[in-house]
């Protein structure tokens, strides 16, 4: 009996020693639509990790981007600083917080970007803007998101595997390897002393980056030489890191970087934050 008892004990412990370990558990995913100009979605969303996927149902170019607030301040107490910080020409207060989100995605396609959220109070925002150089968000595109404290903890989701890291620099774009066609999940990383941000867009057949500084610098008047744009990852505050995924089509595209310098307020790819590259 006593043999009996220790092979099925053996047997047992064998079983549970390769019984395969659970495997965590995915990002949550939440949509977000987007109009002129406003932002459909949830109010409140549990905290960690976290896949948005932006739907442009508007006529413009838009993107989400995630601006966490400080503890006690609120969606007036961010327009009011917006609206301060604009006229002033100054940098944000130091209380918003940038940690990403889909960017810029073409009317009727969809941006994927991947995040993690700690709790508290967030304002998704548009700053993209129309052509008479408004942004977005003065014309009310914003929506406020609460963040509550979830069951897991927020490390508990495993991150999607990248492919690829884009780092972000002062005023560079990092990839870790040459950029091939087909289905990538990018991982973005600000190792930067600055805010920053990543969109991509494809240029049109014969344009180049030069053109599109041009336009830029020219008051962004006439054609726009880019095609189809595929999303990246909005705003990041330096240290902050985020994953978004996109399908990349053979062709030559541009990555930008659109966020004001701290210093002169001008857009980083005025000082050199932008990149032409070709897939094949």
């Amino acid at each position: 009996m006593r043999l009996h008892t220790l092979v099925v004990a053996a047997v047992l412990t064998g079983v549970a020693c390769h019984r395969p370990a659970p495997q965590a558990a995915g990002p949550a995913v939440v949509t977000i639509t987007a109009t002129d100009y406003a932002f459909g979605g949830p109010d409140t969303i549990p905290a960690g990790l976290t896949t948005f996927r932006l739907i442009n149902q508007g006529k413009e170019l838009h993107h989400a981007s995630l601006v966490r607030l400080g503890a006690g301040k609120t969606v007036a107490d961010f327009q009011t600083g917006l609206q301060a910080a604009m006229q002033s020409h100054a940098p944000p207060p130091p209380w918003m917080a940038f940690v990403g989100g889909p960017n810029a995605v073409t009317l009727g396609d969809t941006a994927i970007a991947t995040l993690m959220l700690e709790p508290g109070s967030y304002v998704f925002v548009c700053w993209i803007p129309t052509l008479d150089g408004v942004p977005h968000v003065m014309k009310g595109m914003m929506h406020s998101l609460v963040v509550t404290a979830g069951a897991a903890p927020p490390s508990a989701a495993a991150e999607p595997a990248a492919d690829l890291t884009i780092k972000l620099t002062e005023y560079d774009f990092q990839l870790s390897q040459p950029l091939t066609a087909g289905k990538h999940v990018v991982r973005v990383e600000n190792p930067g002393a600055q805010a920053h941000e990543v969109v991509i867009a494809a240029l049109s057949s014969g344009k180049t980056l030069q053109d599109f500084i041009a336009w830029e610098q020219g008051g962004e008047k006439g054609p726009l030489p880019t095609g189809r744009w595929l999303g990246g990852v909005t705003t990041l505050d330096a240290g902050g890191h985020a994953l978004f995924t996109t399908t990349f089509p053979p062709g030559n595209y541009l990555l930008l970087c659109f966020w004001p310098d701290a210093k002169d307020g001008k857009p980083h790819l005025v000082h050199g934050m932008a990149k032409q590259i070709s897939v094949s």
